[in-house]
Formats: C-alpha cells, sequence, structure tokens
C-alpha cells in the first residue's frame, strides 16, 4: 500500500481518475461522466502509441450510438429533445470510460497501478457502506432484505474488487502485501455476502467458475448459448405462457423462486401482476412499441429520444415518475427500441469481439499478466450480459465506470502484448 502511495504521489491523473472511481459509486455518479471530460482530453494529447488498432475492438459499440444518434436526428421534431440529450449521455458513457481505461494502461506498471485504484476505490465504497455494521454489531444478527435497502448495503463494485484480487491470486500477479489482500478478499466477500442481490450472487458463481474453463471453443459455445437465452426470453414472452404468482412474503428465497417470472418479457392484465412483474411488463411495454415501427424502425430503431408511455390505468391515473420510460431494467430492450435488430446485433458482436481479443493466445508462452487479463476479459463479457438483462446494463445514467475502466485497461494489455516485457 506505502508503495503505491509512494509511486503515485505525482502523478495527478492518477489521483484524478481515482477521485472518478470513488465519486462513481456515490450520489454523485451522474456527474461523473462531466467530469472524465477533462481526463479524456488529456489522455488524448498525451498518448505514445496509436489507440486505432486496440480501439478498433469498441467498432461495433460506436456503431450503436451512431444508429441511435442518426435516426433520433432524424425524429427529432417528434420528440422531446430533453429526453433524446438523455439517451446520449446514457450511450455515449460506455466508449469514454473503456478509452480512458484503455489509454491509462500504458505498460504493465500503469496496469497494475490503475487496478490497483480500482481495487482500492471499491474498498473506500465497501467500508463506508459497512460502517453501520461496525458501530452496530446486533445488526448482524437482523441482515436480509430489510437491512439491505434500509442501510444501502447492494454494492456490485465490490464483486468487481474480490473478483480482481481473485483472479490476480490464482496468477500470482502481486497488487498488494498479501495480508492486504486477504483483508480486501474477506471485506469483499462479505459485502456481496450481505448484499442479498440475486444478481451479484450469480455474477459471483459465474467468476468463480471462468478460471476452471480453459478452452476457448467452450468459453465462445456458452458466450452463443447465453445469447441464444436471451433472444427467446425477450421475444418468447409473446409465445409462452407463463402462470403469474405472487410473492407470498417479502424474503430472499421467494425473490429467488420468482425470478424467471419476474425477467420475462410478458404482458400483464392487472395492476397487482404487474407490480409483481415489472420488469417484465415494462419490457413488454417497449417491446411492444419496438413491434409497431415501420420497417426500416423494425431494422435500426426508433432512434435517441424515443420513450414508452405507460398506460394510465396501471397508476389509477394518478401521476408517477414511471409514467415515462425512456429506458428500461431489460437493456436490451433498449438498444432494440432506440437502434433496432441492427443495434442489437451490434451489441452482440461487441460483446463478442472483446471475448474473442480474451481468447487471443500470443507466440510466447503465457505470462503473470496474459492470463489476468484474460480472464478479466472474460469476466467483463458476461457480467456486462448479465447486467444488461436485469440492472440496465452499460447504456444508462449509472454505468458501470469502475468495470468500463478495466474492460479498456484489459483491452489495452491484450492488444499491445507484444510490445510489453512479459512478467516471469
Amino acid at each position: 500500500m506505502k508503495r503505491f502511495l509512494k509511486s503515485n504521489k505525482k502523478d495527478l491523473t492518477f489521483w484524478y481518475t481515482a477521485l472518478l472511481l470513488v465519486l462513481s459509486q456515490t450520489a454523485w455518479d451522474q456527474a461523473v461522466v462531466f467530469l472524465s471530460i477533462p481526463l479524456l482530453i488529456h489522455l488524448e494529447l498525451n498518448r505514445s502509441v496509436n489507440a486505432s488498432l486496440g480501439l478498433k475492438n469498441i467498432f461495433f459499440l460506436k456503431m450503436i450510438i451512431f444508429t441511435g444518434f442518426l435516426v433520433g436526428i432524424v425524429h427529432l421534431a417528434e420528440y422531446d429533445l430533453y429526453y433524446f440529450s438523455r439517451d446520449i449521455m446514457y450511450f455515449i458513457q460506455a466508449p469514454i470510460f473503456i478509452i480512458i481505461g484503455f489509454y491509462m494502461s500504458k505498460n504493465i506498471i500503469h496496469f497494475r497501478e490503475l487496478i490497483r485504484i480500482v481495487v482500492l476505490s471499491s474498498l473506500v465504497i465497501t467500508v463506508y457502506k459497512l460502517i453501520e455494521l461496525v458501530l452496530n454489531p446486533a445488526l448482524l444478527t437482523q441482515l436480509g432484505l430489510e437491512t439491505r435497502y434500509e442501510y444501502s448495503l447492494s454494492n456490485a463494485t465490490a464483486l468487481l474488487a474480490f473478483t480482481i484480487l481473485f483472479y490476480a491470486r490464482i496468477c500470482k500477479f502481486k497488487l498488494f502485501e498479501n495480508f492486504q489482500e486477504w483483508l480486501i478478499l474477506g471485506i469483499s466477500l462479505f459485502s456481496v455476502a450481505i448484499s442479498f442481490s440475486r444478481t451479484d450472487y450469480f455474477l459471483l458463481l459465474v467468476m468463480i467458475l471462468i478460471p476452471l474453463i480453459n478452452k476457448a471453443f467452450y468459453i465462445l459455445k456458452i458466450y452463443w448459448l447465453t445469447v441464444f437465452v436471451v433472444v427467446v426470453i425477450i421475444f418468447g414472452g409473446f409465445f409462452i405462457k407463463v402462470e403469474s404468482s405472487a410473492i407470498e412474503e417479502d424474503t430472499f428465497q421467494s425473490k429467488i423462486n420468482h425470478s424467471f417470472n419476474e425477467i420475462l418479457v410478458q404482458d400483464y392484465e392487472t395492476s397487482f401482476e404487474i407490480s409483481q412483474n415489472w420488469r417484465g411488463y415494462e419490457a413488454f411495454l417497449g417491446l411492444t412499441k419496438f413491434s409497431e415501427g415501420n420497417f426500416i424502425e423494425i431494422l435500426v430503431g426508433q432512434g435517441f429520444g424515443t420513450v414508452v408511455y405507460t398506460p394510465n390505468w396501471i397508476f389509477n391515473g394518478e401521476m408517477d415518475s414511471l409514467d415515462v420510460l425512456p429506458m428500461f431494467h431489460n437493456g436490451f430492450i433498449t438498444v432494440l427500441l432506440k437502434t433496432g435488430l441492427l443495434g442489437l446485433f451490434f451489441f452482440f458482436l461487441f460483446l463478442f469481439k472483446l471475448l474473442k481479443v480474451a481468447l487471443k493466445v500470443p507466440v510466447l508462452s503465457f505470462s503473470k499478466l496474459e492470463k489476468l487479463t484474460t480472464m478479466l476479459l472474460q469476466a467483463a463479457v458476461f457480467t456486462v450480459l448479465l447486467l444488461t438483462f436485469v440492472v440496465h446494463g452499460i447504456f444508462t445514467t449509472t454505468t458501470p465506470v469502475l468495470l468500463l475502466i478495466i474492460i479498456g485497461a484489459t483491452l489495452k494489455m491484450k492488444t499491445f502484448r507484444g510490445k510489453i516485457i512479459k512478467l516471469n
């Protein structure tokens, strides 16, 4: 830890990045994209290599933004400029933070320092969220869904910190002193455990399994199988009829049992059914509007600025923040509505491209760095897939900044590995 502080005390770029990463996990998260612009400009002006080779891997991500923007411009007279501007902000954050991570990782030293910053920024927020438990240990006997919401114990970045250190130890890629690594691992895992987040629990299982799958063939097969399942759940709701079930009691077990009903994109007839299956129903509204478009709109979407208006009867005619839906918990529906089948295809190709980069094996023997970046990029792809399916994904005002920074950093290391001295 002391070595980390000493090596970066004169590097304002790293300290500014650390500040942004901490802020991205707080109530200031929506300001981070604006605060990151000066950093991006600074890194662009001071980059020492031609970035076109590495950044071509996010070409399809840029095409999604270009498609949504262009179609939105065509329809701008019909749309609210506010929602058009919001959509631009939703979508541009992903490439911005990937590029920042890419530029920050100039070499092995910079890569190591950057992922240290990611881990430490997560630790700061994790410790802050656990302060209530430290001050009031009696809460440990009451942990559950209520404490999760009351004390804001949900903390997705703790899982990222755990994953980075877990993989680093597998690869023997030293980030901190041994005791410090075990301490951070323990704190991060504890934070995940008490979050009572179905998404985080499932992702934790995926992160642990990734190092066990060594062959590229199996990784790619799992990826396309996951894509197939996602597509079936998105479009299958029109054909799959699942009996609506109520959550009998507000417990974690009941939520797990209800998970499939909740995510299936399907229509419901009563306010009660809709409240029980809101994620699936709002996705159904988005898919319905998408299907009502003409051939061109089916192909390229209805553009940035398009929104879905929720039927008044759902809220008994009263005004509600969910009256207008500019985006959806199911981020694939957001991409589909705004950029069409082409945009959805681009999104799957973007993740597939990242996975192909991750699976490239250098001519030289597998180094510690190579192993770590391979596992991190694989983990990032499957994390984005799941997050997009259940909690907006990378196209939202509260985009997963730390994850995107890691994607950019690992892309840089994988792309320019031939120019990097191998770690032994």
